[in-house]
């Protein structure tokens, strides 16, 4: 797995160290699971300022809800592409992350469950409720409509620690 950063303002080594963790928290280590590092070592996870953001990815319909100031992202074929804000700010690194851990939580249940189907429980930005959908989208979706998150806690020194929102998965990577 490779994560590149093209922001200059960030903290690359501590935004590495949260990827990872959330990352980890969800492998159990077990033979069983070998093929899952393997198919996970194939990601390239791309961090990048919010001014390199394209709309090449949205078609004219969602280019009208979005919001080119705000951080989000896209998972594609063993690919994220998170724009983030490039500042060094706490408030804006819970933000940065919460998008990250998003996009996260769709890498590690397409490595997971790649053709599963399930419908979706609740409307979202791409489908609406009912919809036959892969699993990996539609579960993260649906999990941050229930409010289903959970808080993710890196230590950044002896004394200093660090907290974060992301979408819990954790029941479904086994």
């Amino acid at each position: 797995m490779k994560i590149e950063f093209s922001t200059k303002n960030i903290d690359k080594a501590f935004y590495e160290k949260c990827i990872l963790n959330y990352i980890y928290q969800h492998y159990h280590y077990s033979k069983d699971n070998q093929q899952k590092y393997v198919d996970q070592d194939k990601w390239n996870i791309y961090i990048k300022p919010l001014e390199e953001f394209s709309w090449g990815f949205y078609d004219n319909y969602r280019k009208d809800e979005l919001s080119s100031n705000m951080a989000h992202g896209v998972t594609g074929m063993n690919e994220i592409i998170c724009y983030i804000h490039d500042i060094k700010n706490d408030f804006y690194t819970l933000q940065n992350l919460s998008v990250i851990g998003h996009e996260l939580a769709h890498m590690i249940l397409k490595v997971y469950y790649p053709n599963f189907i399930t419908r979706q429980r609740h409307d979202d930005f791409y489908t609406k409720k009912g919809t036959q959908r892969q699993l990996f989208s539609s579960e993260v979706h649906d999990r941050l409509t229930e409010g289903r998150t959970r808080k993710i806690t890196i230590k950044q020194s002896l004394f200093k620690k660090f907290s974060f929102y992301a979408v819990d998965i954790s029941d479904l990577a086994v």
